[in-house]
């Protein structure tokens, strides 16, 4: 604590004390070299090798300053009783024993009282709390009344030295489990002063033949157990310190995530809101009247890319939701075959870019499944696209379907491309996994599509597995289901029997987005609905007194409130159902408009059946 320079007032020190009491002046400056030498080669040997004055931090610590003790003591008794016996002062034949006493004196003093020292000056103050206080004051106190029970002669087994020293040994380690090193310190300081008042009087199971041999065994005990108490307490206060550090963390990730969580809902509403006018228009071009077939065929290819762009920007929530098992799939009747080619059409130019062969051996005769048909088709594009990226210029990719046995569907995707190395296999699915990083470099992306289809798959009761003879020898994703049942096939009457009973509904429509608002519109007129569109609050609330409305559908956020508020206000001046759109879609959005009174939330892009389909679900 001090540093080295202290040296000089240990060497006085210990040479008045000699020379005033016993031998001369060359035996005292020799005892005083032999103190002045162990103090300073055991702080020499703490601060280097076992943490300076934070020596008990750690319980590893604590069994280095132990060494350090057991090293440097050596010099003390060493040079001193040397000196005493070249001057005549020690016996020669009694060399031995004296230098054992002498070592373990200094060896005892230096784990007993250091310690104590070092942890009350060094150690940061502690706030008690009234329950701890309460606690530390009972530990000393019982710690004081079994001390005595033992060596202070209270009791009649005391005077009869009896082994009884271990009961004390509950409450040290009460005090190691239960508060710091410098507690525990104090606590065996207490004792030990105990233990050697009642071994000079008598009392206690370390009293032997003679004073001199009762202090070495009492000695080597107190040894013993301040080390391992020492050890115990700073292990203690690693664990302390290291669930601190994870809580901290654990803080600090769980902020990372509602960041993570908040970015992500607000960059897919960013993303959203746009396609959300152009999937409108489309509808309403395709509503206006009968079109040529190539003209379908171009609108029905534009449909499917908005949409594939809408599932696109799912993926960046499913993850989120994944993890938190928040996935919800809604599960109808689904042709596997014409999603697979949907996919393939769709990846058409990527195909074609690169100049690859794509073949359809689709052989199963039982091709229907139960699935989300927006997730289901996720997963295969996720393969295609995955075949497509690893596949080489003029490389070729198989998608085939077989029926091994009848009622089990299994769809492979195969290519020819950079394939996958043994020891990547293990972790393909992972997130973020993309195997070396000369393959990201190269081939860019962020390796969620596999962790996506992986979990996708097991939602629906599916396996998805991969294979790979190794590296340039192609890949094969393996995608394995049950087939729809003949009731399951035809249980999903459609949207003509609700095209037919569909009627007319006044509807104000309230949005910020002036194309979205002008598309909606359109074709919410062109299926036969009257509607008052308008970009704000305060214009709902006004066209609201001058006209009557059966439906209020409105975007969740407005420049001067939003649409619960509004729907809330409407409410209380006449009765009218709610449709909420927006561009978030987390679970806790959705929830929120419900809660508010609306009986549907659309995400954007919103697509006409799903919105025909609210209109009469709200009206109903």
């Amino acid at each position: 604590m001090l540093g080295y320079r202290a040296w000089p007032a240990i060497f006085i020190g210990a040479f008045l004390v000699n020379l005033t009491t016993a031998g001369n002046i060359p035996t005292s400056l020799g005892i005083a070299a032999g103190n002045t030498l162990e103090a300073v080669a055991g702080a020499w040997l703490v601060h280097r090798f076992a943490g300076g004055t934070q020596v008990f931090d750690r319980a590893q610590g604590v069994f280095k300053f132990a060494l350090a003790v057991l090293v440097s003591t050596l010099a003390s008794p060493t040079l001193g009783l040397t000196s005493l016996a070249l001057a005549g002062f020690a016996d020669w034949t009694n060399y031995a024993p004296i230098w054992l006493t002498w070592w373990l004196g200094d060896m005892t003093g230096d784990l007993i009282v250091a310690p104590l020292i070092i942890l009350w000056s060094v150690a940061p103050a502690r706030r008690w709390g009234r329950a701890a206080m309460a606690e530390v004051i009972l530990l000393f106190l019982l710690l004081f009344v079994l001390g005595q029970g033992v060596f202070g002669g209270w009791l009649p087994i005391s005077a009869k030295n009896y082994p009884i020293a271990l009961i004390c040994g509950a409450i040290v380690i009460w005090t190691a489990f239960r508060f710091t090193q410098r507690e525990t310190a104090t606590g065996i300081f207490i004792l030990s002063a105990l233990a050697v008042w009642g071994t000079l009087h008598g009392y206690g199971p370390f009293v032997l033949e003679t004073q001199n041999q009762s202090l070495l065994i009492l000695q080597t005990s107190t040894a013993v157990l301040i080390v391992t108490a020492m050890a115990l307490s700073a292990g203690m206060a690693e664990r302390r310190r290291a669930e601190a550090a994870i809580e901290q963390q654990s803080a600090t990730v769980e902020a990372a995530n509602r960041t993570k969580d908040n970015f992500l809902a607000m960059l897919s509403h960013e993303l959203r809101t746009p396609l959300t006018p152009v999937l409108a228009a489309l509808d309403a071009l395709k509503s206006d009247s009968p079109l040529p077939a190539e003209l379908n065929a171009t609108l029905a290819m534009m449909r499917r890319n908005i949409e594939l762009e809408s599932q696109l920007i799912d993926d960046l929530l499913d993850l989120t939701r994944i993890a938190k098992d928040k996935l919800q799939l809604q599960f109808e009747s689904v042709d596997a075959h014409q999603a697979i080619a949907n996919v393939v059409e769709i990846c058409a130019s990527g195909v074609s870019a690169k100049k690859l062969h794509v073949q359809l051996d689709l052989r199963a005769s039982h091709f229907r499944i139960m699935a989300d048909p927006a997730k289901f088709q996720q997963i295969i594009w996720n393969l295609v696209k995955n075949a497509i990226k690893f596949t080489g210029e003029n490389g070729a990719i198989t998608v085939s379907s077989a029926n091994q046995p009848t009622d089990i569907l299994t769809i492979a995707v195969s290519d020819t491309g950079i394939g996958i190395e043994p020891e990547i296999m293990q972790r393909i699915f992972n997130p973020f996994e993309q195997g070396e990083r000369s393959f990201q470099r190269r081939f860019g992306g962020l390796g969620l599509g596999l962790t996506i289809s992986k979990s996708l798959a097991q939602a629906h009761g599916a396996s998805l597995t991969a294979k790979s003879e190794g590296r340039d020898r192609g890949a094969t994703f393996l995608l394995t289901m049950k087939t729809a049942g003949l009731n399951d096939a035809r249980s999903k009457p459609a949207a003509a029997s609700a095209q037919s009973s569909r009627t007319s509904v006044r509807i104000l429509l309230v949005d910020d987005h002036p194309d979205t608002c002008a598309a909606l519109k359109r074709l919410l007129v062109l299926h036969g609905h009257h509607v008052v569109a308008v970009h704000s609050m305060r214009a709902a609330m006004a066209a609201a007194e001058n006209n009557s409305f059966d439906l209020l559908i409105s975007d969740v956020g407005l420049p001067d409130g939003n649409g619960m508020e509004l729907l809330r206000q409407l409410r209380s001046k006449f009765p009218i159902a709610g449709i909420a759109i927006s561009g978030f879609g987390m679970d806790a959005d959705i929830g929120k408009s419900l809660e508010a009174g609306f009986s549907a939330h659309l995400v954007k892009p919103v697509k006409l059946e799903k919105l025909e389909a609210a209109i009469q679900h709200a009206m109903s």
